[in-house]
């Protein structure tokens, strides 16, 4: 900052307040790099452990090699994308979706197409789609205090979950019909490969037998763990990764997948982003293989959606990754919930108030 010479010279502390206010939005002391401070990039994601994964693997190694300024922000709300591309004003450049919600999103034009020159596509598990694809995977199998239960005595199939008798317990499951239709069909002994179209009927029918041994149906993620914590229920369904860093707490949790279930995480752009070339190099690096292994290792419990990062991935995220071509092993089909899950949410609750 500068004065003209016929002026008065302002205080020190004018000049510390006129400097603080103003390297927001110019970054004066910033290291001259390319674009820095003329073009940015805001990341919606979901908050937690995984934008906290995101600010130390993929966003870092893009603004080194692009200059280009990352601004995370959490909260990735499919009404709040609808009203910004509808009203022109869009304010987001990539999100974090469910797979429902970004199929959703591409049917309703919603979301940029992706440019599959910029965005690479090596071998992946999952497949990719016009508007958005899967940037990684999370899995859910059946937490357990090792205290209380030892390892034989834990059901490690969703048939030995639904079974009281021979592995007595108090049970917590979702209160929502997305991953309870898919283990109560595997319980009922639908294979894993062959749960889609989801035979609705035959779950509610499943869930009948297990609601009276069903003391919580828990709404908030955290719950799964933190109720088999204090006690309050045995056997939960719950999250790989959200074991491992109630692991990483020093709490006693253990994890049991014989028949994981896997869900995507999807990313996309949102129409009418003015910052598109930009954003599809930053959706270019979450399809690098090595950004998806170091992913990965950071957060183990999550998983890559290319095949070419297991061989680079670390030997503790590897052995918890589950084999998506395993006949044991269960993938959402995120087509049929964007179809239906409108129609099974109501349902699905008011079945929960039935005696």
């Amino acid at each position: 900052m500068t004065t003209s010479k016929t002026h008065h010279s302002p205080s020190r502390r004018a000049v510390i307040k006129a400097l603080g206010a103003s390297t927001l939005a110019f970054p004066m002391i910033a290291p001259a790099r390319k674009s820095w401070g003329t073009e940015k990039l805001v990341f919606v994601a979901w908050g937690g452990a995984n934008q906290d994964t995101y600010g130390k693997v993929q966003v870092p190694a893009f603004e080194k090699d692009t200059g280009i300024k990352v601004v995370m922000a959490q909260g990735p709300d499919y009404a709040k994308l609808k009203a910004q591309v509808l009203t022109a004003n869009v304010e987001w450049d990539l999100l974090t979706m469910t797979g429902p919600i970004a199929v959703g999103a591409e049917r309703e034009g919603l979301l940029e197409p992706i440019d599959y020159d910029v965005v690479k596509r090596p071998d992946a598990y999952l497949p990719v789609r016009p508007a958005t694809f899967p940037i990684y995977t999370y899995w859910g199998g059946i937490a357990f205090d090792p205290k209380r239960f030892p390892r034989n005595k834990v059901p490690g199939t969703w048939a030995q979950f639904w079974d009281g008798k021979a592995f007595p317990g108090r049970r917590g499951l979702r209160d929502r019909p997305d991953e309870m239709f898919e283990i109560a069909l595997m319980a009922d002994g639908v294979a894993p490969k062959k749960l889609w179209p989801l035979d609705v009927d035959r779950a509610f029918k499943a869930l009948e037998r297990i609601k009276p041994i069903t003391t919580k149906w828990i709404a908030q993620t955290p719950q799964t763990i933190t109720l088999v914590q204090t006690n309050e229920i045995d056997f939960s369904y719950a999250f790989a990764g959200r074991v491992d860093a109630a692991q990483a707490q020093g709490i006693s949790m253990d994890f049991v997948s014989e028949q994981p279930l896997i869900a995507p995480t999807y990313i996309g752009v949102p129409k009418g982003t003015k910052n598109r070339a930009a954003a599809m190099k930053l959706l270019s690096y979450f399809m690098r293989p090595d950004m998806q292994a170091e992913y990965a290792n950071q957060l183990p419990g999550n998983g890559p959606v290319l095949r070419a990062a297991v061989p680079l991935m670390g030997g503790k995220a590897k052995a918890m990754l589950p084999d998506l071509d395993n006949p044991n092993t269960a993938v959402t089909d995120i087509d049929w919930w964007a179809d239906n899950y409108a129609k099974m949410a109501p349902r699905f609750k008011q079945w929960l108030l039935t005696a």
